[in-house]
This record gives C-alpha cells, structure tokens and sequence, in this order.
C-alpha cells in the first residue's frame, strides 16, 4: 500500500513535507521540506521546522526529495533536516533549475552539502514515476507533480495560479494537468488556501499599471518592499524605474541573495547601467533611485525597520520619498506592519499600502473557480485541500460537494494522520508523530513546551530574584536583597520589596537553617504567594543562598 503523511502537519500552511511511503518496508519519496514562522506566543523561536523522527532508521529507503518551488515554506528547512538524515546529504533532490538555485544558496549559508539534480519532464524514483508538470505561482518555475505508484496515482498540487499572462511568459502546462486525468488520479491534493475568493486570482501582469503610477510623481526616492522570492513583482519594480529614468539598489540580504541566483539564471532581466551597488547610492540623485528593499512584514530588525529608525549609514528618509508595500499581509504581522507604516510616516515620507489602495499585490494563489478547474481537469477519486487552514479546507469541501462529489470522497485530514492508498482505495487509517520543533539561537529542538511557558511567564510577569546571606556554621541569615525585571518600577517597587525583605528576614531568623536546599524552599514558599496578594501577578522566583 501507499501511505502518505505530512511531517508539518495537514490543516497547516506552512511547514510543507509530505512524506510518500510505500508501506511497510518500501521506498520513500519526500516531496517539499518547508519551514514555517512561530507564533505570538513562541517567544524567543526563530523559525518552525517539521520533526523528522519517523524518518530516522528509513534513510536508506528514501530515494529523493522533489521541490515544488524557492517558497520558504516550501524549501526552507533544507539545511536544519538533512544533517539531521542519515546521508542526508546524499539523497538526491529535484526540483526546476531556479528552485535548485534558490535552496542551493540557502544551503552555502550553513555549510551544508546536498546532492541537487534539474528535473525535466519524467523521472523514476524506486517505485515512484514522477511527472512534473510547469504551473504558475508568485514565483517562477513551479513545478506540480503527478505520483504513480503500484497502488495507486496522486497528483500533488502545491501552491499555484492559473495565470494566462504572467511576467515570464510561461503559463501553466494545462494539457499535462489534462493527461494526468486521462491517465487516473486516485487522489488530487490541491492547494486551497485562497479559495474564499469567488472568481480567478487576477494575473501578476495587471500591477504593472499600479507601478508607473505610484512612482511616476515622487519627487524623491521610489522605495519599494515585498517578499524577497516574489521575482516576479521585483521584475515590474524594475522594468517600471527603467520606464521612469531610475537606478536601482537591493537592500537586504535576502533580495541581495535571491536577485542574484535570479539574475545568474537568467529569470531576471535588469538592463545593463541599471543596478547600483549598495555602498553607492548616497551618490545617485534621490529623485533618479529606486530601493527595493526587505522587511515587508513588518520584521524588526529587517533593512526597512532600520531605514525607518534612520539606522541605516547609507539612507536617510527625507521629505519626497516614498514607501509602497506590494505584498500581502502574513496573518499575525499585521500589528508589525502597521507599527513600521507609523515609523515611516512620523519620518515625513508618503507611504502606500493595502488599506488605502487595493490594486497594490495579487496573490499566487488560486481563486474559487481555478481550483475548479483543477479539480475538473484531473478528475481525483479522492480529493484533499493543502497548503491552507481548517476554514480553507471546509470551503474546498464545499466546492467539492457543487461538483457532485460524494462526501466520502473529500477527505478533511486532521494534522497527524496518516493517508493509505491501496487498491485505488483511498482512506485515513492511523496516525504519524506530527510535532513542532522550534529552532532558535539555542539551536535545533532545543526549546520545548516547558521552556516557552518559562519565557512567557517571562514576558507578562517578570522575574524576582532573591538573594540570601546565610552563614552555615550558625544556621542564622544575614541580610536579604531583590532584583526584580520586568514586575514593578518606581515607588512602588521599593516599597514592596522592602516589605517582602523584612517578612523573608524576620521569619527565616526564627528558623533553625540546616541547608542550601532548605533555605530557597522557604524563600519561594513565602515570596510566590505575598507577591500574589500584593500585585495579582506570579512572576518567575529565583532563590540565591550565599554562604558566608
């Protein structure tokens, strides 16, 4: 049978890695290895990598890894996984020629080798033929992959647009979609996660109108930011400042990094004289310049938080300039977002963004009757919704339901099971470990659920340390102080500490000291609840017993 599963969890949109197994002892083809971004109350994590410990002791059986596209969320994880796979960096992994560029980048930064090589059209992989099939998204050269196996067919369609006149000229390969239909598809998973919007998603080719009138009247600088893979978008950025007489200079490491692999590749154009290196454009004329720049979700400590905060050497917002956001809003950034336009704006700089214009960006995802067609060209047994949320994925079954699918045929996975295909038989039978990891300065895996309690207690409470004197040899205690973070400030601070002070003091005197251990029992036990009383609040306690 064939047994597929997703290490980042089904009902998730980020964090891609579909596991394909031929069960129980078969081959193994991966496909995607996504990171995503942690929530609000992850503090102090970076990034969110799937867990892999159901691969390990199988690496001999995984035949290769095939990517969809150069999306984080979609390659990301590449260089926290393999090293973690026995041989990891021998597995091969597939993907176009601009995805192997943009994961092969990523991978230079860490140190970590891996063993790409280009798919074209067909490939076999053990048990596993694999066509790949062109499809639009919001960055070039995607790839949808039709799956056939002994057991059955699956065509895994990851994140796309059906878009008819994109920057590159290269539409979606709808006849290929329509073979794979021909051929059997037992199970069609399909991205779902725009599917709220009636209609089609509107083509990457109608901003280009948008551009040359938000930069044709700036007086100043044209500052320009979205996601740093949207190459597309960098394009028109581009092809709209060469229209109006203007340089331009990447700002950021991230648009620096994947402008680069994009223009080594040849997938994006940037005429001779055009671009300007980054240490010399305080010497072109403000009103000649555009800046493209990273940082458009609102990230703090990206290069346009600090242009806003006027940390950056090199640029100083003046009157004139002007700031346009052409990407849409992660859910969860929106407060960022917003508190970055209020930083550009108290800076004296005009600044365009989604709640004031609503033709700034148009989404690579798929509308309501894209996925319609999809569903109608591959003709799927079996259908299940990717890349989107519970809501998302009930929506789908909806639209499923309007094509006269049974109920039984749209299956809605919850995050950890696991998908069988057996005799064209689809079905959800048992369950794979399905866990977060957490990567952050620590390192990988090492923050767990009792660490992040810890720094959220941090965060909304503080911290109380409380440090004892006591001289071992009578058993009696000296003196007490505190240092507390993050808890009070001001008059009041000082009047609850001396007050806790004395009441630790006063009853620790009475009480005969045996040991180190004894003595921060006490302090906790006395400090956790005054403090309680006092404030209504439960800061993190920190008993130091010095022995003198």
């Amino acid at each position: 049978m064939l047994k597929i599963y997703n290490l980042g969890g089904f009902g998730r949109v980020t964090t891609n890695m579909f596991v394909y197994e031929i069960a129980p002892e078969g081959d193994i083809l991966i496909v995607d290895c996504g990171f995503g971004f942690p929530q609000e109350e992850m503090f102090g994590v970076d990034l969110v990598i799937p867990d892999i410990s159901v691969l390990r002791g199988k690496e001999k059986r995984i035949k290769g890894i095939v990517l969809t596209h150069g999306h984080e969320d979609h390659i990301g994880a590449l260089p926290y996984v393999l090293p973690k796979l026995q041989g990891g960096s021998q597995i091969p992994i597939y993907g176009s020629k601009l995805t192997l560029g943009l994961a092969s980048e990523k991978l230079k930064e860490f140190a970590v080798g891996a063993n790409f090589r280009e798919i074209d059209k067909q490939l076999t992989l053990g048990a596993f033929q694999i066509t790949a099939i062109p499809i639009t998204h919001s960055i070039p050269d995607s790839r949808h992959y039709f799956i056939r196996t002994p057991y059955g067919n699956v065509y895994h369609g990851s994140d796309f647009k059906f878009d008819w006149t994109p920057i590159d000229g290269k539409i979606s390969d709808v006849a290929a979609i329509a073979r794979a239909g021909d051929a059997g598809v037992d199970l069609l998973f399909s991205d779902c996660l725009r599917i709220e919007n009636e209609g089609v998603t509107p083509s990457e080719s109608t901003l280009d109108d948008m551009f040359d009138r938000e930069i044709r009247h700036v007086q100043g600088r044209f500052i320009m930011t979205t996601m740093s893979s949207n190459i597309s978008r960098v394009q028109q950025a581009i092809d709209a400042s060469v229209r109006n007489g203007r340089k331009v200079g990447f700002v950021g490491r991230s648009f620096e990094q994947t402008t680069r692999v994009a223009q080594r590749l040849g997938y994006l154009r940037i005429p001779s004289g055009t671009l300007v290196d980054p240490r010399q454009l305080h010497k072109i004329p403000r009103q000649k310049l555009t800046l493209i720049v990273a940082g458009a979700q609102g990230q703090m400590g990206s290069s346009l938080d600090k242009i806003a905060q006027g940390l950056n050497p090199h640029i100083k917002l003046t009157s004139g300039d002007h700031v346009l956001f052409s990407t849409d809003y992660i859910p969860g950034n929106e407060l960022a977002i917003h508190a970055l336009i209020d930083l550009l704006t108290a800076s004296g700089v005009s600044v365009t963004y989604a709640e004031i214009a609503d033709d700034l960006h148009v989404s690579g995802h798929a509308s309501h009757s894209e996925i319609a067609l999809l569903i109608a060209l591959t003709r799927p047994r079996a259908l299940i919704p990717i890349g989107g949320t519970l809501r998302h994925m009930h929506r789908f079954r909806l639209l499923a339901n309007e094509m006269k699918y049974r109920k039984e045929q749209i299956i809605l996975p919850e995050a950890d099971n696991a998908i069988v295909i057996d005799k064209h038989q689809v079905k959800v039978a048992g369950k794979v470990p399905v866990r977060e990891v957490f990567v952050d300065s620590m390192g990988i895996g090492e923050v767990g659920p009792v660490i992040l309690r810890d720094r959220k207690t941090l965060a909304q409470e503080g911290i109380v340390a409380v440090i004892a004197q006591w001289e071992a040899a009578s058993g009696q205690l000296i003196n007490i102080d505190m240092i507390t973070r993050g808890f009070l400030f001001g008059k009041s601070e000082e009047a609850i500490n001396n007050k806790l002070k004395n009441l630790i003091f006063q009853r620790l005197q009475k009480m005969k000291l045996k040991d180190v251990h004894f003595v921060r029992e006490q302090i906790v036990a006395m400090t956790e609840p005054f403090l309680w009383e006092e404030t209504s609040r439960r800061p993190i306690v920190i008993p130091v017993v010095v022995e003198v």
